[in-house]
């Protein structure tokens, strides 16, 4: 079985991926569509290479996450599935900082909490 190397956005927006990971995945996503569509012209870029992009095997998954984060800007163009380049852009910065903010916060020192009851 190959080992995948590139995470996708779907895995980058799991709460299983650490805010440090999720943040830096998202910024690379989102600065990476800003520049197709600034190589194509255009605010809702080609559908297929958005899909390359964000490393989803079909637009129905871009649809998925476009259900679970509106405001991320998918897009139905025909019949594919894409992004409005600059609502991703606002979204992608939005969510990075909150990512960040997440990363921030630090376990304390002892491990965590400990309650004042004696266990033994």
């Amino acid at each position: 079985m190959a080992v995948r190397t590139k995470p996708s956005l779907a895995e980058a927006l799991s709460v299983w991926t650490s805010p440090h990971d999720a943040a830096l995945l998202l910024d690379t996503f989102r600065l990476a569509i800003t520049s197709l569509a600034d190589e194509q012209h255009t605010g809702l870029p080609d559908s297929h290479r958005v899909l390359q992009i964000l490393r989803l095997g079909r637009g129905t998954d871009l649809a998925a996450l476009g259900a679970d984060w509106p405001a991320m800007g998918v897009r139905r163009v025909g019949r594919d599935w894409t992004l409005d380049a600059r609502q991703f852009d606002l979204w992608a910065q939005g969510q990075v900082s909150v990512f960040r903010r997440r990363a921030g916060e630090t376990v304390p020192a002892d491990g965590g909490v400990q309650s004042r009851l004696n266990l033994f």
